[in-house]
């Protein structure tokens, strides 16, 4: 194991800033398990001087040069709420056999008429055929292991009137998932896809994509009217000659929110640029916000390891919900509506949580849709262990304000397809799975606590990651019975 957590330190390393200061190991832990430093953020490519020999990192090396790369020309016109897009995907054959099909989902076909694709091609396509948002792709000759294919689509996007992460409103342009990607294949369960969930009150349960870690280089050109835009992003942009280029390595996704209203500021801050992006309303909230993700960005990397990114991105979202993304978090209009210049406020609550995101998701994938526990509670319990942190005399407040005061009950491990909707989904998984979380810890002990998810961090950086990798971190580092406990809280307890 250890040697494996070398090679991760090794791609992180390559990942990060080099100006920036070693990480802190964390505290109270019974033995550090490796130390993460931060040099340059380039795509992590080991040399042959950094190959180990044995056949597990091998593997992990060759994934690492072999990740999907997406390639994105994008013209945007902000007035008329449209995105023309030449698309070129390089996907390698990371498995042992061969392919004879590419599976690609089309995110922005749940939107009527916002989808319209004018070319589809691959050096290897030969047909097509397409159900919903998905669209299968047939190879000949077969794809080779290890070899690569690319594929070349060419659409437009009418984008919807709508309040939400992806469409346009008066305040704002969302761009997430908003274009097509290749979802994770396994050969011995196939392609890992699911369905989106919306509940009896058109409300979205949870997120539906399943995400590999890939490259992403994207040039975005503004067309017609591109007055006062401010341009939030995933990753740090180059400007030139009307283009601005952006590249941003071994992420799930890349996004855009854009707006001729943005109120703008910037701190630097262990070697991160901490931008927001707020609307004239919520300026007094701008510094909040951005005190926050400090001690966020601390807490996590000494929990975890350090922001691997030059750039996080705090967005105003005009829509009431916050969402996660690469390098990037939209926040609620109605989080910073009732901002008041005091602790005990949602924008305390819910800044860490999805800046913990940038790990437990981000970094350390997982299904979103069949195991949402795994990022979900776990960014709900950082919540927690953040109040603890900086505002200790507010913890029980946070509980009984975030958890106990909803009385939350349902299995942690619910899927978004649970009976009862939004609702019943965020009882069960977000706020039951930090109560889980909670008596986790304090049947184990705190130390083993924190060194199993400091452990289970860093053994699936770059993963999808399931229950089994977590409790394989927890038994790792505790001998607890974890059976009563999980028959309490799990509809299906994971074997450990």
């Amino acid at each position: 194991m250890r040697r494996r957590l070398l090679i991760l330190v090794i791609a992180l390393s390559l990942l990060l800033s080099a100006c920036s200061q070693p990480a802190t190991e964390p505290t109270n832990l019974p033995t550090p398990i490796a130390q993460i430093t931060r040099p340059p953020e380039t795509s992590p490519i080991p040399t042959s001087e950094t190959e180990p020999t044995h056949s597990d990192e091998l593997v992990f090396l060759s994934w690492l040069e072999k990740r999907t790369v997406y390639d994105l020309d994008v013209n945007f016109d902000y007035a008329l709420h449209t995105v023309s897009v030449v698309e070129n995907i390089t996907y390698f054959n990371r498995t042992d056999q061969a392919m004879s099909e590419l599976l690609l989902l089309i995110p922005p076909r749940y939107f009527e008429g916002a989808y319209a694709q004018s070319k589809i091609a691959g050096n290897l396509v030969t047909q097509s055929r397409e159900t919903g948002i998905q669209i299968m792709l047939s190879l000949e000759p077969a794809l080779q292991p290890g070899a690569s294919t690319q594929i070349q689509i060419i659409f437009t996007l009418m984008l919807p009137n709508r309040q939400g992460v992806f469409g346009w409103s008066e305040m704002q342009t969302n761009l997430v998932d908003w274009f097509p990607i290749v979802p994770p294949f396994n050969p011995a369960t196939g392609w890992q896809v699911n369905e989106r969930v919306v509940d009896a009150t058109n409300t979205i349960v949870g997120e539906y994509i399943a995400a590999e870690s890939a490259d992403f280089n994207v040039r975005l050109r503004l067309t017609g009217s591109a007055a006062n835009l401010a341009i939030a992003a995933s990753s740090e942009g180059k400007e030139q000659a009307g283009i601005t280029e952006y590249h941003l390595p071994l992420a799930r996704s890349f996004s855009f929110s854009i707006s001729d209203r943005f109120i703008t500021q910037e701190t630097q801050h262990n070697g991160v640029s901490i931008r927001t992006y707020v609307f004239p309303q919520h300026r007094d909230a701008g510094q909040a916000i951005i005190d926050v993700a400090e001690n966020a960005l601390d807490m996590f990397a000494e929990f975890f390891y350090p922001y691997p990114r030059k750039t996080l991105s705090l967005v105003a979202a005009d829509f009431l919900h916050n969402m996660e993304t690469d390098g990037m978090l939209l926040v609620s209009k109605g989080v910073l509506d009732f901002y008041r210049d005091a602790p005990l406020n949602n924008l305390t609550i819910l800044i860490p949580h999805e800046i913990s995101h940038q790990w437990l998701y981000s970094l350390v994938g997982n299904d979103p849709a069949k195991e949402p526990w795994l990022d979900e509670a776990f960014a709900t319990y950082c919540e927690a262990l953040y109040f603890e942190r900086f505002q200790p005399e507010h913890l029980a407040w946070w509980w009984e304000n975030r958890v106990e005061g909803f009385n939350p009950s349902g299995w942690v491990d619910s899927t978004t397809s649970i009976p009862g909707g939004y609702t019943a989904y965020r009882d069960a998984v977000y706020l039951n799975g930090a109560k889980f979380l909670q008596s986790l810890r304090e049947l184990v002990g705190y130390q083993a606590f924190i060194a199993a998810l400091y452990q289970y961090v860093l053994d699936n950086t770059y993963e999808i990651a399931t229950a089994t990798d977590f409790f394989e971190a927890v038994r790792m580092n505790s001998d607890a019975d974890l059976t009563p406990l999980l028959r309490q809280y799990f509809q299906n307890p994971p074997s450990y």
